[in-house]
């Protein structure tokens, strides 16, 4: 960060925002609420001093200790940008590992074909189909404007503070988590995204889905074993 980006107002209000994240009333973390306290004292007395003096002086150590604890949120108790993003962001790594892995096939499996009527390739085709599914329903579950909230007041109101990585990512974000991933367009004046919807039948409901499209994998590998098996005993007859 560049301290040139940051006036002394935003910097005291990066302040009131960490004094609220770190106003934990069962927290057992000594440090965070000694902090939490010294931090809205200082925030304090600049608010009632009336010398000028001492207001620009509290105002330089309020700042400085500001900055300080941001150079440490990862080690403060609070919920710092991209937390609610962790579970989407693992599925992304996953995704990119099993890409990179498809990589290292053979270069003749680009070009040969193989049949369309032929058992394993309406097997390969099923699975695919239902994994593509089952992976947006992952995507989903995982990644939703609600879960986006918090992110965005980081951005919306300390985007001073962040990392150039940071703001990309949560921008990013923003944009997939509009994605309509049934037509695979993104619809920005969607009005049903801002509808509420109740989490536990949304939840019921993606479930649900993704055990009918494994049953679904699961019915066809049957059908497949069952047909080669019957194709061996009838061969030894």
């Amino acid at each position: 960060m560049e301290k040139s980006k940051q006036s002394e107002e935003d910097i005291l209000k990066l302040g009131k925002k960490l004094i609220s994240e770190l106003k934990l009333d069962d927290t057992v973390n000594t440090l965070a609420r000694w902090m939490t306290h010294y931090l809205a004292e200082l925030m304090c007395s600049i608010e009632t001093t009336e010398s000028e003096t001492d207001k620009i002086e509290l105002k330089k150590e309020c700042c400085n200790l500001i900055i300080e604890l941001w150079q440490i949120r990862d080690r403060l108790p609070i919920q710092k940008p991209l937390d609610n993003a962790h579970e989407f962001l693992e599925i992304l790594r996953v995704l990119k590992k099993e890409e990179k892995s498809a990589s290292m096939m053979p270069r003749w499996v680009e070009y040969r074909t193989v049949p369309r009527d032929s058992p394993w390739s309406s097997f390969v085709e099923k699975v695919k189909h239902n994994s593509e599914k089952i992976f947006y329903r992952a995507i989903e579950v995982n990644l939703n404007n609600e879960l986006l909230i918090k992110d965005n007041e980081w951005l919306n109101e300390h985007k001073e503070f962040l990392s150039d990585e940071e703001k990309e990512i949560i921008q990013h974000l923003n944009t997939i988590s509009k994605i309509d991933f049934s037509s695979g367009v993104i619809d920005l004046d969607d009005e049903s995204n801002k509808k509420e919807v109740n989490p536990e039948e949304r939840l019921k409901v993606v479930f649900e889905e993704m055990e009918k499209l494994i049953e679904e994998e699961k019915k066809v590998l049957k059908d497949l074993k069952k047909m080669f098996f019957k194709s061996l005993r009838d061969k030894n007859k």
